[in-house]
């Protein structure tokens, strides 16, 4: 898995895409959320148009950008995503104004004459822009399998387990595994 080319600000670390869907990537570009190492890879307009593009998703082509709107979604995003993966049920406000927004999400989507298959036009704000991570995680709420949500219990980033015996553990096994696995060898020698 290679790093995104975002600009990592004073934080030491990397971003890398490895949820297996755009919303739970949209979710993991807060590292290590509620903690003293929390980091907003979101936190410019050119780390926001990067992280579009490397998802395969249209951006507003203004200069400014409003990043609110991606935090406020992102949040909404993590209250109703996180517990899922930890097993637990989402809190019922999050689930309802969830679903408002991924109601409002669907009116952006446009069937092309030609191909006769949806398509997003492109977005005039971040908002709009958002419309594909939403229904993207309206899916995975709805129709997905649960029990292929995870967590990495190292970072807390959310992935889906796409792998075929379903037992992956950690966001990314070059990171978080190997960090983990060291830890616990370290823990087993000192013993």
């Amino acid at each position: 898995m290679e790093a995104l080319d975002l600009d990592p600000g004073d934080y030491g670390g990397t971003y890398k895409l490895v949820g297996g869907r755009p919303s739970l990537d949209f979710v993991n570009t807060i590292s290590w959320p509620e903690t003293g190492r929390e980091h907003d890879w979101l936190s410019s307009p050119g780390n926001a148009r990067r992280w579009f593009a490397a998802v395969d998703l249209p951006f507003p082509r203004a200069k400014t950008v409003d990043l609110a709107s991606l935090h406020k979604t992102r949040q909404l995003l993590a209250r109703v995503l996180r517990p899922l993966a930890h097993g637990e049920q989402a809190p019922a406000g999050a689930l309802a104004e969830f679903s408002k927004a991924a109601a409002r999400a669907y009116q952006h989507r446009l069937i092309d004459p030609a191909s006769l298959a949806w398509h997003w036009p492109a977005p005039q704000t971040a908002a709009e822009a958002l419309a594909p991570i939403l229904l993207d995680a309206a899916d995975l709420v709805t129709a997905g399998d649960h029990q292929r949500l995870r967590f990495c219990p190292s970072c807390d980033w959310l992935f889906e387990d796409q792998t075929r015996n379903g037992q992956r553990r950690w966001c990314d096994m070059a990171d978080c595994g190997s960090r983990d696995k060291a830890r616990r060898y370290y823990h087993r020698t000192k013993a």
